[in-house]
């Protein structure tokens, strides 16, 4: 009884601190966007072109949907004249500002109507690590897939598309694997150099701790490298909290760890309330951590690799859709393919380094364009948050936890139909 009252002292410490800082960061977010609400006119001075594409009203007339990124956020507007830009290219522009809701603001994705878009004629420099990757290709749809795969960069409409009809997005947003891989990686390829100079120099040194630390600060970097994606700053954050963990000797694998990093991630960043990518990330980990609660102990490791990437798959069928109604048998291939991508990743990284980049250039586009019979399927805000609860309640029984994944495959039954 005594340790319980401890525990939950501590957490309602904890949690106090995380609402502080989230209050704190909120503030700042409000400010901001009185200063921003104080023009109803707002000159947007750099901008840079993610992609148009267009679509048809209910009355039947075609429009273009621009969106365009700044340094503090990215935006929507629309033209029924046919944009003259280009993708990557740098605009000038004013949008207005009158409609635009402190929570669209907070965000930093909402719509706006724009005019007087005018073309910049100097070019900023541009990132020469990003460049080195994507030049390696020519097809515009490649350099977009490994511009998200390696830098969290923008994709058109079509892409994806294609990577939704194999029900693989997760895979091209940088979030937890990874992270788990460049942790490995760069700790291999640095233990043997550090512990030389630990063994000959500064043999008081803990080497593990000091690597945790090195690759931490590099990984940090390469956050802000991506810009702070919401996928990449929870995973972070969440290995951050574990390492803090192990280093106390506290179980790492459970309900609270996860609860605990989202409490951090949405304190610091308040913007992560409103992002799809943290959401199907912190949900992505929720299910693998159900998975291994309840089936942790019956099986081997190579079985749990086999079921665990089925569980996943059905157990993020109705949040996907609820979202993203795409929905076509041609998903079942996610199956293997998250498989495959844990020896595709390091491979295409690899070289990429080397500057061989586009050895799979032809198999992927071969790859992309294949689309088997879809359909819109669209899953109802109740269905969502009732899934959600029972999956929560899952905790506590087994038998609701296989009930609930494994109801998903009513889903693709009305592809028969």
């Amino acid at each position: 009884m005594q340790l319980g009252l401890g525990f939950i002292k501590e957490f309602s410490f904890f949690f106090a601190l995380c609402l502080i800082v989230f209050i704190f960061n909120l503030s700042l977010e409000y400010k901001d966007y009185l200063a921003f609400k104080q023009n109803k006119h707002q000159h947007i001075e750099n901008a840079k072109v993610l992609g148009f594409w267009t679509k048809t009203n209910k009355q039947g007339k075609t429009y273009w949907v621009l969106k365009f990124q700044t340094k503090n956020f990215d935006f929507y507007t629309t033209s029924y004249k046919e944009p003259q830009l280009i993708k990557n290219q740098r605009v000038a522009l004013r949008i207005l500002t009158s409609n635009i809701h402190f929570k669209d603001y907070l965000s930093k994705s909402f719509y706006t109507p724009s005019y007087d878009i005018r073309t910049l004629q100097e070019n900023p420099q541009k990132n020469a690590l990003i460049e080195y990757f994507l030049n390696q290709h020519q097809n515009e749809k490649i350099r977009e897939f490994y511009g998200a795969l390696f830098f969290a960069l923008g994709i058109s409409k079509e892409l994806r598309n294609d990577v939704s009809h194999y029900g693989i997005s997760h895979l091209i947003a940088i979030s937890g694997y990874h992270i788990g891989f460049l942790f490995a990686c760069i700790f291999f390829l640095f233990t043997p150099v550090y512990s030389f100079f630990q063994k000959h120099y500064f043999p008081y040194r803990n080497a593990k701790l000091d690597l945790t630390v090195i690759i931490f600060c590099l990984l940090f970097a390469y956050a802000s490298l991506l810009g702070f994606t919401p996928s990449f700053v929870r995973s972070l954050a969440m290995a951050l909290w574990v390492f803090y963990l192990i280093s106390k000797n506290i179980k790492i694998l459970n309900f609270l760890t996860l609860l605990m990093s989202l409490c951090i991630c949405i304190a610091l960043y308040p913007r992560l309330l409103f992002s799809l990518g943290f959401l199907f990330s912190t949900m992505g980990v929720f299910f693998i951590f159900l998975y291994l609660h309840h089936f942790r102990k019956y099986f081997n490791t190579t079985a749990h690799i086999f079921f665990l990437n089925i569980w996943t798959f059905f157990a993020m069928t109705i949040p996907v859709l609820h979202f993203f109604p795409l929905l076509s048998y041609q998903q079942f291939f996610s199956i293997i393919i998250n498989l495959v991508f844990a020896v595709f990743y390091p491979l295409v990284l690899f070289l990429h380094l080397i500057q061989q980049g586009g050895i799979f250039d032809s198999f992927l586009l071969y790859f992309f364009s294949i689309k088997l019979k879809s359909i819109d399927f669209y899953i109802p805000l109740w269905i969502f948050f009732l899934y959600t609860v029972c999956s929560l309640i899952s905790i506590r029984f087994r038998l609701l936890a296989l009930f609930c994944v494994f109801a998903n495959c009513i889903s693709f039954i009305w592809l028969l139909l």
